[in-house]
C-alpha cells in the first residue's frame, strides 16, 4: 500500500504556491520622486521715493584731496550725462558730497538725514565696519570704489578719461579714481532702473544683474536701450571692462 504524504507538507506547498502567485500578480509601486525644494528669492521691499540720491564720502582736505576731487568730478560727469538722457526713473540724480576726512559718523548722519539711497566710499581707503553698519541702519547702502577698482583694474593712466574729468574740473591735478567714481554712478543708476526703485536695498540687489548680464553695453544710453528691449545688461566700464 502506497505511503501518503503528510497533510502538513501539502498545506505548506499550497501556501507557498499561493504566495508566489500573489506576488507575481501584485502591481509594483513606483518609488516616489522627491519634490525639489524651490529656491526662495529674497523679497525686496521698495523704499525709494522716486529720486535717486547718491551721497559721496571722498577726501576733500589733506594729502588725498587731489584724489577726492577726481572722484567728485567723475560722479558729476556721470550724473550730467544720465540727466541729459532722461535721468533715473524720470528724475534727475541728486549728488551730495561730504568730506571723508574728519568726523565720518557726523557726515554719514547728515547724508542719512538728507535721504540718500547710496553712499559712494573713497577709492583709496577701506570702508570702516562701523560706517557700513550705520549706513545700513539708515536704510542706505555703501558702494566702495576700492571694491570696484579690484574688479576692473586701475585706470589711473587713462588720459582720455582724464580729459573728460578736467572738462568738469579744470583744476584737477590727477585723474586717478575719477573713472571708478563715474562707473559707480552709472552702475547705481542702472541698478535703480532695473529694480524700478531707487531704495538702497533694491539698488544693492540689482547691482550684480547690471554688471554681469549677457548684453555688453558701453554707455548709459546703450544700456538703457538694452534694458527697454528686455535684455540683461553687463555695463562696460569706463576702462573697457565688464564686471567680474
Amino acid at each position: 500500500m502506497p505511503r501518503q504524504r503528510p497533510t502538513a507538507v501539502v498545506i505548506a506547498l499550497v501556501t507557498l504556491m499561493s504566495a508566489a502567485a500573489f506576488t507575481a500578480c501584485a502591481p509594483v509601486s513606483p518609488t516616489p520622486t522627491p519634490t525639489p525644494t524651490p529656491t526662495v528669492q529674497p523679497t525686496i521691499v521698495p523704499t525709494g521715493d522716486g529720486v535717486l540720491r547718491i551721497g559721496t564720502l571722498f577726501p576733500m582736505t589733506g594729502d588725498a584731496a587731489a584724489g577726492g576731487a577726481a572722484q567728485v568730478a567723475g560722479t558729476e560727469v556721470a550724473a550730467r550725462e544720465i540727466d541729459r538722457e532722461g535721468g533715473v526713473l524720470g528724475q534727475p540724480i541728486e549728488l551730495i558730497h561730504r568730506n571723508s576726512v574728519g568726523d565720518v559718523p557726523a557726515a554719514i548722519a547728515d547724508l542719512a538725514a538728507r535721504g540718500v539711497d547710496v553712499i559712494l566710499w573713497d577709492l583709496n581707503t577701506p570702508t570702516p565696519t562701523d560706517a557700513a553698519a550705520s549706513v545700513t541702519a539708515a536704510g542706505a547702502v555703501i558702494v566702495s570704489l576700492a571694491d570696484l577698482a579690484a574688479q576692473t583694474g586701475s585706470v589711473a593712466g587713462d588720459d582720455t578719461f582724464t580729459v573728460r574729468l578736467r572738462m568738469e574740473d579744470p583744476g584737477l591735478s590727477d585723474g586717478a579714481g575719477g573713472a571708478q567714481a563715474y562707473d559707480a554712478v552709472v552702475l547705481v543708476a542702472l541698478a535703480a532702473t532695473e529694480a524700478g526703485d531707487d531704495g538702497g536695498a533694491s539698488v544693492e540687489h540689482a547691482l550684480t544683474t547690471v554688471s554681469r548680464g549677457d548684453t555688453s553695453c558701453p554707455s548709459w544710453g546703450q544700456c538703457r536701450a538694452a534694458q527697454d528691449d528686455g535684455r540683461t545688461i553687463g555695463y562696460q566700464r569706463a576702462n573697457g571692462q565688464t564686471g567680474s
